[in-house]
């Protein structure tokens, strides 16, 4: 369910990064509702939506749903076979504001260590909050940007702690969710991984 990556990473530059870029102001943003901007989109989303598109649920519409929390929660967009348009795997190329920055060499560096990783998201949690429970359709990497100890993900009985300097392996296709029980926020950088092999 959890493993720690070995993987040679300056977690406090990628910090001074992640402030540089001004990342957290684009999270906490009063026009950011979902709190997650995207670190990769598909190769071909327009510049305007690189940020967003990935954002969210790509089966679920929360947005819709939270504007109008009435009966069933609306769908996005789906394949003919009721399958979310929108795969994982799809988004698997470093938005333009990213390339050439320490997170496009992060990428790297996990593809260095055969780890393929898609639908990279920065996703910020504020206090006092929790997930439902859930099941991804692929498993994920975590990478704390900041958290504290009252921050932890849930699996059945189960409670774990990701505490900052370190890369994750979590497998989140078991039923999970997440919850950020302190005073203060935490943002993680969050892959979907569609190979591994550690």
């Amino acid at each position: 369910m959890l493993k720690e990556i070995d993987i040679d990473l300056d977690y406090d530059k990628i910090v001074e990064e992640y402030y540089k870029l001004d990342i957290d102001y684009m999270l906490k943003g009063e026009h950011n509702n979902l709190k997650q901007v995207a670190l990769q989109c598909r190769k071909e989303t327009a510049l305007d939506e690189q940020l967003t598109e990935s954002c969210g649920s790509l089966y679920f519409d929360w947005i819709a749903y939270e504007k109008n929390p009435v009966g069933p929660i609306p769908i996005r967009k789906t394949d003919k076979d009721g399958y979310p348009a929108l795969k994982e795997k799809d988004f698997d190329v470093t938005c333009d504001i990213f390339k050439n920055t320490i997170f496009d060499e992060l990428i790297q560096k996990l593809k260095d260590k055969n780890i393929q990783v898609t639908r990279g998201r920065f996703m910020l949690m504020m206090h006092k909050q929790c997930l439902t429970v859930h099941k991804d359709p692929s498993p994920r990497l975590h990478i704390p940007i900041y958290t504290n100890e009252n921050c932890m993900m849930i699996f059945g009985e189960k409670v774990i702690k990701l505490p900052f300097g370190k890369t994750y392996y979590v497998d989140t296709t078991i039923p999970h969710t997440a919850l950020n029980a302190s005073k203060d926020p935490r943002v993680h950088l969050i892959f979907s991984v569609e190979e591994i092999n550690i």
